[in-house]
């Protein structure tokens, strides 16, 4: 590897590594738009209703080449992405930081198993390693989590854990139609976080409190959405275009330990040996199937 390339691959990592910051911390500016007057669902739509609208005329260029073809899965692709987006943002507000994030985690479990049943690929002792440490991570994070059976039992939880399967299963579409590329289907997934969010605000009879919300607040989680997610969404994509799928996988397992340092030093949410053992065990996870995406050079980020 010559210098030039030496140095293109070390920003890469470098951005996709400043991804991961920006969104291990992405907890906070939720809450703090949630602390300051908004639901949930208000928190979502406003901060993706601008990314989704501004998306619209690059969609629309996109749609005329190679997408248009494979409109069927990218489309669902799509919608399994938001889906995950959206499970995911609620569970941040709704439930504690380290934990759902370790459920969401469990992502590359699920992808083994998607892509055994699938695409047909062998379910071999490495695999069987990465779907082991992942449920244990998970069980020793949820055995502290009330008595009886180690599963979830909050509404955050659940929702970090289809958010998971979600994700899981958007990225297995995406390597069976890799002409579903990263940028339109995270630009088309801001949609979906905006309409779904709008759907859920209908059906909860919160149509009508979005009014009353203030400007100011509205324009705070619209900047929110320009100048958090944009710049994270753009390191991430740019960085996993220059370096190896299993090296930004593996960067980007240092979400969880961002997420659980702030939460613990800025939210004062516990951490303990459980935690501890779980964040282990899940980074454990992802690095094996990290791992092997490098080995066999497939696009899993």
């Amino acid at each position: 590897m010559s210098g030039q390339d030496t140095r293109w691959a070390g920003l890469a990592a470098a951005a996709v590594a400043g991804s991961a910051l920006l969104w291990g911390v992405w907890w906070l500016p939720l809450r703090r738009l949630e602390d300051a007057g908004m639901s949930g669902f208000q928190v979502n739509l406003s901060v993706y209703l601008v990314l989704a609208l501004v998306a619209v005329p690059y969609l629309r260029h996109c749609w005329r080449g190679a997408l248009k073809t494979h409109a069927l899965p990218f489309l669902f692709a799509t919608l399994l992405m938001g889906l995950a987006l959206l499970a995911w943002n609620l569970s941040l507000l709704w439930g504690e930081v380290v934990r759902v994030s370790l459920l969401f985690y469990l992502a590359p479990i699920w992808a083994s198993i998607l892509s055994v049943l699938f695409l047909r690929i062998r379910f071999g002792p490495s695999r069987a390693a990465t779907v082991l440490c992942g449920l244990a991570g998970a069980m020793i994070v949820l055995s502290g989590h009330g008595g009886g059976w180690p599963m979830p039992r909050e509404t955050a939880d659940w929702l970090a854990l289809a958010s998971g399967m979600l994700f899981a299963g958007s990225l297995v579409m995406t390597r069976r139609w890799p002409v579903i590329s990263g940028l339109p289907l995270t630009l088309s997934c801001f949609a979906v976080v905006a309409l779904g969010s709008a759907a859920l605000m209908l059906l909860s009879g919160e149509a009508g409190s979005l009014i009353a919300i203030s400007p100011l607040l509205l324009l705070a989680a619209t900047l929110v959405g320009v100048l958090w997610i944009l710049p994270a969404t753009w390191l991430m994509l740019w960085g996993a275009g220059r370096i190896d799928a299993g090296r930004v996988s593996i960067i980007l397992l240092l979400e969880i330990p961002v997420a659980a340092v702030s939460a613990t030093l800025i939210a004062g949410e516990p951490f303990g040996w459980r935690e501890a053992a779980g964040c282990l065990l899940v980074l454990l996870a992802g690095a094996l199937e990290s791992r092997r995406d490098a080995v066999g050079g497939r696009v899993f980020s």
